[in-house]
């Protein structure tokens, strides 16, 4: 009697000290020893935007450069000096290699239930 007058003594305290949203009051076994707690109320998370950083591919560009010409002095053969074209001005695309970069991407996070607040 005294047994079964304390085991519901120690279920009524427990339930009295659980709080409001609490879901059930439990009793484990853990290698002989009894841990007592209680799980609280799950709450439901709607949907969200979040920004969080990705790695993204960055292709490749591409760049034209004038490339200048270039002149010479020359010595004609009465002394005289001259200025002489030895290659024309042009224009030269350069070629970037394509990479990878951290950046921030918006990502949608769809709604779910989480558990709030275990205690054990």
């Amino acid at each position: 009697m005294k047994t079964a007058f304390s085991s519901l003594v120690l279920g009524a305290l427990l339930l009295v000290s659980a709080p409001a949203g609490a879901q059930g009051v439990y009793a484990s076994y853990y290698s002989g020893r009894v841990v007592r707690g209680y799980a609280t109320s799950r709450v439901w998370i709607p949907a969200s935007c979040e920004t969080v950083e990705r790695r993204v591919w960055v292709p490749g560009c591409s760049e034209r450069v004038w490339v200048e010409p270039v002149f010479e002095l020359r010595i004609g053969p009465c002394g005289e000096r001259f200025r002489v074209l030895v290659a024309a001005g042009y224009w030269r695309t350069l070629h970037h290699a394509g990479h990878y970069e951290l950046r921030p991407v918006r990502v949608e996070v769809p709604g779910h239930w989480e558990a709030r607040g275990c205690r054990y």
